[in-house]
């Protein structure tokens, strides 16, 4: 299995990074290697999330909302 992220998906994803990083320094690189670690875990474990839906699952990050 592998995991691509949709343009939007990405769009988002760069916007929390870039806001993160203007919080305080480093912390966009902390939520941008919090959020590959957990895709590493979706990808090895699809199962593993709690269903919102038979088609959707939230894995949630440890640190980050």
């Amino acid at each position: 299995m592998s995991i691509r992220l949709l343009e939007p998906a990405q769009t988002e994803l760069d916007e929390a990074i870039a806001w993160y990083a203007g919080q305080a320094p480093g912390l966009g690189d902390a939520f941008l290697i919090e959020t590959l670690k957990a895709l590493q875990l979706i990808n090895r474990f699809p199962q593993a999330w709690h269903p919102l839906t038979p088609q959707i699952r939230r894995c949630r990050l440890r640190r980050f909302p």
